[in-house]
């Protein structure tokens, strides 16, 4: 039964990880291609580089010609909460797709070394949170398009009723494009998260068969080879625990490196995202009660949506990487919970190793090493959107009154 779960288990994890991986090759991302008879690697594929090349010379053209065109016109409306995110959205694809080409060879390299389902097969993941982080990721790469798609008809429809809906699609391509590294980024956290949860299940049992072969009534029944024996097994599984952690952090902190620009640009987008969506609900009221102007529900709607989805995207965030800083100090604290007094040396020596791993990699999420992410990154957010909200506020009013 339990053999039969983890083939699933494993099964779900290859299939987000074939779909980002597909996902990323269509739009123009990763120009590397799996290679089964070569060990099972990544490598540069020249006809998905020239793909690459064609998508983001199109896409920057096409949408930097909008852009332009929009400037030329005076039609670019920094307080509108949707102008603003679909601007901020392009010019964070069009870095990403840069950047993605530069670091062509270090993705590949990376990739295939990542000893992924290797590592899975040696655990038994909870079945109910992996569903439950799934569940979160379908909704942040599925659900929130769906919703950014519907709003996009809502206002096409008030504002340009006469353009095809196809219009919308072309709106939405980019909010798509720019968020696809961060999506690939939380789908490896999210297995991350559940490798490291499976490791402090099995330091759990660890601490609990370590703890009763200690107790005076087990002293007194097991022999004094039998109980070194059984330590020398428990050091053994313990080191390989230990070497599994390692591949995980070194292999975590690679995968970081190559997406940190990706995810500072994406919390800076959702940062000014919060603040002009906040700033056009008010300016709707002020509109309303200092101005005498109908109040246009409509757009405060959808200003509110551009502003949900942001503060859901940072939320998400911030939330699995503080699940994942807390399921490594899980594992520091049940290594410190195992009674070592009557152990064998063999097993002080292998506890004393990995709890000197754990303390010493002091496993950290801070994208080029600027913040931690981590449940501060919400105080920290609102923080910055409070000050700047009430800058804009404060110089909007001042000009309200001056005119009157």
């Amino acid at each position: 039964m339990t053999s039969s779960i983890d083939v699933t288990h494993r099964r779900m994890v290859k299939v987000l990880t074939i779909t980002l991986i597909l996902l990323m090759t269509v739009f123009g991302l990763l120009a590397n291609r799996y290679d089964s008879r070569r060990r099972q690697s990544f490598k540069l594929s020249k006809v998905y580089l020239a793909y690459a090349i064609l998508w983001t010379t199109a896409f920057a053209g096409i949408y930097g010609y909008q852009i332009y065109q929009d400037y030329i016109q005076g039609q670019i409306n920094l307080r509108d909460a949707v102008s603003l995110y679909s601007y901020m959205n392009i010019t964070v694809a069009i870095i990403n797709y840069v950047t993605q080409m530069i670091m062509n060879d270090t993705v590949a390299k990376t990739m295939s070394q990542v000893p992924l389902f290797q590592t899975l097969k040696m655990f038994h993941l909870d079945n109910a949170s992996l569903l439950r982080s799934i569940a979160m990721a379908l909704v942040k790469s599925v659900g929130f398009p769906l919703i950014l798609e519907t709003t996009f008809i809502l206002q096409q429809r008030r504002l340009e009723p006469e353009l095809s809906l196809i219009w919308t699609v072309y709106r939405l391509l980019p909010l798509i494009i720019s968020n696809l590294l961060n999506n690939c980024y939380f789908g490896a956290m999210i297995v991350v998260k559940e490798i490291l949860k499976a490791i402090n299940v099995r330091l759990e049992s660890h601490r609990q068969q370590v703890n009763i072969m200690q107790r005076e009534d087990q002293l007194k029944l097991n022999t004094s080879f039998y109980r070194m024996q059984r330590f020398c097994s428990l050091a053994d599984e313990l080191d390989r625990l230990a070497d599994r952690y390692i591949v995980i952090y070194v292999n975590s902190d690679k995968y970081l490196s190559l997406m940190s620009l990706s995810i500072i640009l994406s919390l800076i987008c959702n940062l000014l995202g919060m603040t002009v969506g906040f700033y056009s609900l008010y300016y709707a009221l002020a509109d309303t009660f200092l101005g005498s102007k109908p109040y246009d529900g409509l757009g405060a709607l959808i200003s509110l949506v551009f502003l949900f989805i942001s503060l859901t995207e940072i939320t998400m965030l911030a939330h699995l990487c503080n699940n994942l800083l807390v399921a490594t100090r899980r594992t520091a604290i049940i290594l410190q919970e195992m009674n070592l007094q009557h152990a064998d040396c063999r097993y002080r020596q292998a506890v004393h190793s990995f709890t000197l791993l754990v303390t010493l990699t002091k496993f950290k999420i801070k994208p080029m090493g600027l913040y931690e992410l981590d449940m501060q990154l919400i105080s920290n957010v609102f923080s910055a959107v409070s000050s700047f909200l009430l800058i804009l506020i404060q110089a909007d009013l001042s000009h309200r009154f001056k005119m009157y």
